[in-house]
């Protein structure tokens, strides 16, 4: 008796291990996908644009030339454009050259630290267009909390 108790014992781990653990079925786990997320930096300016995700993969991010900023009065800028549509156009400065910016069709939208952040966005955009919310929130300046605009 002491004999067939002692070689169950010995059987149990052999047909533990024959067995896949539960959960798992055998199948391998499925590929890590890539986080879907839009993001673009200005170090100069500091400040990191982030877009909805329904950006990724869609839109890229396109310097402004030389010729534009200084049209514009802007020290940077950016358009995101999705095949050959501009979508919209950041653009920013310091203070002192804010009113420049401004007064050639942009719209402010958000400022901090001594410079501006200005758009100006296309009205035919379609599902790549970004709500207002979306705007104020896709501006995060160095040093300030996730999701805060400053104005």
């Amino acid at each position: 008796m002491k004999t067939a108790a002692a070689l169950l014992l010995l059987a149990l781990p052999l047909t533990a291990m024959a067995e896949p653990p539960p959960v798992t079925h055998g199948q391998k786990a499925p590929a890590a996908e890539p986080m879907k997320r839009f993001q673009w930096r200005d170090e100069a300016a500091g400040y990191t644009f982030v877009a909805p995700p329904r950006w990724a993969g869609k839109v890229k991010a396109v310097p402004l030339a030389s010729a534009e900023l200084a049209k514009s009065g802007a020290t940077s800028g950016v358009k995101f454009v999705a095949g050959t549509k501009t979508l919209l156009v950041l653009l920013a400065s310091d203070d002192e050259r804010a009113k420049a910016v401004t007064d050639a069709g942009n719209r402010e939208l958000s400022r901090h630290d001594g410079h501006i952040v200005a758009v100006h966005a296309a009205t035919d955009s379609g599902d790549l267009a970004l709500t207002d919310d979306e705007l104020a929130q896709a501006v995060q300046w160095d040093g300030q909390q996730a999701g805060t605009a400053v104005r």
